[in-house]
């Protein structure tokens, strides 16, 4: 412990004596941690952002689809049932049957996209109902002509969020339907509004199935394809097992006719996408590391060549290789260490700055904390050692000559 104290002693010594050519050869090092802390937070960031934004958007669902090019067999509302009762757990199956049209308010007409569906379709996007309610079970099996909406879209019909109970005419292809309002969603995220930027306004409908089919001649008995939600840790095992289960119901084992593909199976790819962006982004950031350890390199062959009549006389008076060596590489450590340390301050603060810029929240995990701390150190190790295996190698009768 003594002879490490003696090294840190001395380090720290050289380190003050040359105090502007230390700041230095610290700079590179302090960029080029801050760098990475900052790509780290910046990344997990992005990543928390995009997954929430997503989630908001879609929510939790599976879809199973038939290819009708390889099957006759369509999806029933027997088989909805079915599925409801072989997997009790989950939040409820339902067709989705798309559509588009007018919708009619007090204050003003705009086209619109429709989606009817069973009361589980409550659950194909993450903002829920703020005001009134979703339709009901049983409302779905009377064709109740009910609907569900944007708060945004009741502002733009009515001028008013207290839009529930209010009426709408809904034209389809010509034939039009009365609609009353009963339930009203919340807005919808920034990712949404980024998207829909610059395009044409559809207002956001969802209305029974059942109601649809009987106002607008969609086929309501048989589909192609169904929804199942659940929760997101247990989604892609649901789908799975619903496959399974329809797969045998319509003994379509060996066809390929039925897929099944879950929003969490896409949540994994679009981390992995994401994974290699913020690696590439890292990748950029360590070569800053690199290039700072080659100048902390540079600083310690000046400092062996200056310091040569010191390593003679140390050696002459019984200093080690070893001793020699490790004090060169303690300087080395030292040095990039206290640079990584302004670095992670230095990054944490630029990660807070650009985060709460953008609107991302601030990730900084201990871990990537403490790995560029010691990722610093290594630096200083790796780019120290051939400036200190050159000065325990010299000869003490060489040194002791220049």
């Amino acid at each position: 412990m003594g002879k490490f104290g003696e090294y840190f002693k001395s380090a720290i010594k050289q380190i003050i004596g040359n105090g502007y050519r230390t700041l230095m050869t610290m700079l590179g090092i302090v960029i080029g941690i801050a760098a990475v802390i900052a790509v780290v937070a910046l990344g997990n960031g992005m990543s928390s952002f995009v997954k929430n934004s997503l989630n908001d958007l879609a929510g939790n669902y599976g879809s199973l689809s038939l290819n009708t090019s390889k099957t006759s067999e369509r999806f029933t509302r027997e088989d909805i049932a079915a599925l409801e009762e072989e997997l009790p757990d989950i939040k409820g199956v339902s067709p989705v049957i798309n559509s588009y049209g007018k919708i009619k308010g007090r204050r003003e007409t705009v086209s619109c996209s429709i989606s009817g569906g069973a009361e589980s379709l409550l659950y194909n996007a993450g903002n829920g109902i703020v005001k009134g309610s979703y339709f009901t079970r049983q409302q779905v099996d009377s064709c109740q002509r009910v609907c569900v909406m944007l708060i945004d879209d009741a502002v733009k019909l009515f001028g008013t969020e207290e839009a529930v109970g209010k009426e709408v005419e809904i034209t389809v292809y010509g034939k039009t339907a009365t609609y009353t309002i009963v339930g009203l969603r919340d807005h919808m995220n920034e990712l949404y509004n980024f998207i829909m930027e610059g395009q044409d306004y559809y207002a956001q409908i969802e209305m029974p199935y059942t109601s649809l089919g009987a106002d607008f001649d969609y086929e309501t008995n048989e589909f192609t394809q169904l929804y199942l939600f659940d929760n997101q840790d247990s989604l892609s095992d649901s789908v799975s097992k619903a496959e399974n289960f329809l797969t045998n119901a319509h003994n379509l084992r060996g066809t390929s006719a039925l897929s099944a593909y879950s929003m969490a199976d896409f949540g994994d790819e679009l981390n992995s996408i994401l994974g290699y962006a913020q690696s590439f982004l890292l990748l950029v950031s360590v070569i800053s590391l690199v290039v700072g350890g080659i100048g902390v390199m540079n600083i310690m062959l000046v400092s062996v060549t200056e310091r040569t009549r010191e390593i003679g006389i140390r050696k002459s008076i019984g200093a080690s290789t070893g001793a020699i060596m490790i004090q060169f590489l303690s300087e080395a450590a030292i040095l990039t260490l206290l640079g990584g340390l302004v670095g992670i301050i230095l990054g944490i603060a630029a990660a807070y700055a650009i985060c709460t810029a953008i609107g991302f929240d601030v990730i900084i995990t201990p871990t990537s904390v403490a790995g560029a701390a010691l990722f610093s150190i290594l630096i200083g190790l790796f780019f120290g050692l051939y400036p200190a295996r050159k000065a325990a190698k010299m000869k003490p009768i060489d040194a002791l000559r220049l």
